[in-house]
């Protein structure tokens, strides 16, 4: 049994389109289909030609569906860079009146609907299974992630027996980002206002050619501008436009000061509230403007301003500026995949080399716009101890990041964890210790310690991997070296370093690489600095920090018992405990060298 949620709702004001809805309730008037749970899935009966009698799993086959819009205009306003239909039986023709998630557990209605089979890929077993179960419920389309062997010739199979389209998720986008789109989409694709026939007619995107038919349209200065201000496109002004929408237009995007005004005084709060068109009177300074939302279903994409150019701005202004926001939302629902989609896809490209995967590297590099045979470097970033509030390390590693994005040699930033890491591309001679020094001024100007570690120049992309491990094992050693570490020319804070490549450490370096080597080929030693470490965490005792201390002053209890701050007698009673209880004899010269390199493994030697 397999189960579709799906909530379907008519916009407010506006009928003629379905919009499909996962959770929530419209502001519109909504009502909800959901069949109940059986305890079998019994076939609808179904015809090898949908076109027999007129409908296929109660969705009709062919013919003109009047304000409902079909797949492929559901897709062509979204979804053609986050989809890609390998398989469409009955054309992009089909209907749609909603979007749902697939789930195993209980059979529900989906006549109509575009399914996300969330955990499915297409080179599953159950792939076929899924698709068949779609088809039966009168699905439009179904959308599985490519599996690693691509598209099994059963489920293809499958989807031309069935008839419901077969969908698979772009590898940039997420499920619920895919399912905010096709729900923004749906909204919008089968609705065109009658009185914006000129402005319809601009091509998918065009959006200064957009500008310029709305103005016609609305008969007075547009400006499109996202949530944030910023300006997406204009039409052409007259010599006569005031100050500030020349201030707008050429810094392209609305003056901070004009901002911080509109916001308090209530305007913004009021736009992105209504759907309707908001008024801003005229005063001493500037002419009045009119300005709308633009919305798809809950999305709010940007917002459209008007101004008058010359002359008054028409009666007629407003009605024509609504129509205009109906008008320009697939534009900007498609402005707004196609910079998710670059942005994605550098962040998946960076990823990806950075993780090794080798048969991604040429499309990788064509992501980044980067040739794969220039040498790179990995550098890391992260935080001394003792580590800051995870408010404060991100705050500091995302303005790393905007500086290594800043930086004259391409340089791509990845976050993982409480670390950056930096693919620097084509670094000269001393790039890396150089950019890695600029990286370590921002964390420490952000109240944060910095640790930058460089890894081995690669001579390709290839090797991105390789330089990110070494600079991996470069951050091990100015984390548990510390003090220790003193590589020459490097920038450090007191004694320990912020700045260092392999070539700087690499003693520290080949010690780490025996540590690693010996542990597990000596699992007696190791076995009792593990319980040694357990008990301490258990008990709190000091003794793991007493033997290191001991074992880094070669058995001089003095100036052992000196620097921890005990007296003598105290260190000898530490050192018997540890032999009674952890059988660790370290006047036996193998027991001490073992011991030793146990714990430098913990980072305790040397001792901070």
């Amino acid at each position: 049994m397999h189960r579709w949620h799906t909530e379907i709702f008519a916009p407010r004001g506006r009928t003629s389109c379905l919009t499909g809805r996962l959770t929530g309730r419209p502001a519109g008037s909504a009502f909800v289909a959901r069949i109940g749970e059986t305890g079998s899935m019994e076939p609808r009966p179904t015809s090898d030609d949908p076109s027999a009698s007129g409908s296929y799993g109660g969705v009709p086959a062919s013919g003109s569906y009047s304000g409902v819009p079909s797949l492929g205009q559901v897709l062509g306003v979204g979804g053609t860079e986050a989809v890609e239909v390998v398989r469409a039986p009955r054309g992009m023709d089909v209907p749609v009146r909603g979007v749902g998630v697939f789930d195993a557990g209980e059979t529900l209605e989906a006549a109509g609907q575009v399914l996300v089979a969330v955990g499915v890929d297409t080179s599953s077993e159950e792939a076929p299974r899924v698709l068949r179960d779609a088809a039966r419920a009168g699905a439009a389309a179904l959308v599985m992630r490519r599996g690693s062997a691509g598209v099994s010739e059963r489920l293809l199979a499958q989807a031309e027996e069935g008839g419901t389209a077969l969908l698979v998720r772009a590898a940039w986008i997420e499920w619920g980002e895919l399912i905010g789109l096709l729900r923004a989409a749906l909204s919008q694709g089968g609705a065109r206002p009658e009185t914006a026939a000129t402005a319809a007619d601009v091509a998918l995107g065009d959006l200064p050619g957009l500008a310029v038919a709305l103005a016609a349209l609305v008969g007075g200065a547009i400006t499109i501008e996202d949530p944030d201000s910023n300006v997406l496109a204009y039409s052409p002004t007259a010599d006569t436009a005031d100050p500030l929408r020349r201030l707008t237009i050429l810094g392209r995007r609305v003056p901070q000061w004009r901002v911080a005004e509109l916001a308090e005084s209530g305007f913004l709060r009021t736009l992105w509230a209504t759907p309707d068109v908001v008024h801003r009177p005229a005063d001493d300074r500037f002419p009045e403007r009119l300005a709308i939302a633009v919305r798809a279903g809950d999305e709010i994409l940007g917002s459209l301003w008007a101004a008058a150019d010359g002359e008054p701005l028409p009666a007629g202004a407003r009605d024509a500026l609504r129509a205009a926001a109906e008008t320009a939302v697939p534009h900007l629902l498609h402005h707004r995949l196609r910079s998710r989609s670059a942005a994605s896809r550098r962040k998946q490209a960076v990823r990806a080399l950075l993780e090794g995967r080798q048969p991604d590297v040429a499309d990788s590099a064509a992501a980044l716009e980067v040739d794969p045979r220039v040498p790179c470097a990995v550098l890391t970033v992260a935080a001394a101890p003792p580590v800051p509030a995870p408010d404060a390390l991100d705050r500091a590693l995302h303005l790393a990041s905007l500086r290594a994005a800043a930086h004259h040699s391409p340089a791509f930033a990845h976050r993982d964890g409480d670390r950056l890491d930096v693919l620097l591309t084509d670094p000269a001679t001393g790039a890396a210790h150089r950019l890695g020094g600029e990286l370590a001024t921002v964390l420490r100007s952000s109240g944060v310690r910095p640790l930058v570690a460089i890894g081995p120049v690669g001579a390709g992309l290839g090797e991105a991997a390789a330089s990110r491990a070494g600079a991996a094992l470069v951050l091990r050693v100015l984390r548990e070296r510390g003090a220790s570490a003193r590589p020459s020319g490097v920038r450090t804070t007191g004694s320990a370093p912020e700045v260092a490549a392999a070539e700087d450490v690499r003693y520290a370096l080949d010690a780490l690489r025996v540590v690693d080597a010996v542990a597990a080929l000596s699992p007696s030693a190791t076995d009792a600095v593990r319980e040694l470490l357990a008990y301490e965490a258990e008990h709190g005792t000091d003794l793991p920090r007493t033997v290191a201390v001991h074992l880094a002053f070669f058995g001089d209890a003095a100036a052992t018992a000196r620097h921890l701050g005990v007296h003598p007698n105290t260190l000898r009673y530490r050192l018997r405990r540890v032999r009674e209880l952890f059988g660790l004899d370290l006047e036996d010269p193998d027991v001490r060298l073992l011991t030793e390199l146990g714990l430098r493994r913990a980072g305790l030697i040397p001792p901070g």
